[in-house]
């Protein structure tokens, strides 16, 4: 493996993500389905040795989110009891769209999503950890590059404490 997989699963399951996101944007106007290619590439980047059910998570980690398919989806890619565990503690309660209305954040919902963190990173699930600090580090990028007003301040609000929270965690 170079970065990527290249074998035929890994191939199906980055064919899935673009057509399930077929159409949607990212902050920046870049195909969503990127975003999640993005979270795993910086887990091979990052860490030099991912294993495939954080890379595999990272591909499906809204899976539990609305509209996501939920466990049957991830089952019937053939996701590891593993890799759907990632999944699962790196979803931010209440597992729906709620973290995704970067227009309408309030303080108490950064709080909400720094305890969320602050449990991960409690946990000493390292692959998890690494997984969403992958996540969080492209979610922090998108912002930047984004410049909206309304976006940028959850930055220094929410994201760069997630960052130093999972960090510490896996110290």
């Amino acid at each position: 493996m170079w970065l990527e997989p290249e074998d035929e699963r890994w191939q199906r399951l980055v064919a899935e993500i673009d057509a399930r996101h077929a159409g949607a944007t990212d902050l920046t106007g870049r195909p969503w389905a990127e975003h999640f290619r993005r979270v795993a590439l910086r887990l091979c980047l990052r860490y030099p040795e991912p294993d495939r059910d954080q890379l595999e998570a990272a591909l499906l980690h809204d899976a539990l989110m609305t509209g996501g398919g939920g466990r049957e989806r991830m089952a019937a890619l053939g996701l590891s009891e593993a890799a759907m565990e990632i999944v699962r503690v790196t979803t931010p309660p209440p597992n729906a769209d709620y973290y995704r209305d970067y227009h309408a954040v309030t303080a108490e919902d950064d709080a909400g999503y720094l305890d969320y963190i602050r449990g991960l990173a409690a946990s000493g699930n390292t692959a998890a950890i690494e997984m969403k600090l992958a996540d969080v580090c492209d979610t922090i990028d998108q912002m930047r590059v984004a410049r909206d007003p309304l976006i940028i301040a959850q930055v220094p609000n929410r994201y760069e404490p997630s960052r130093a929270i999972l960090e510490d965690g896996l110290d």
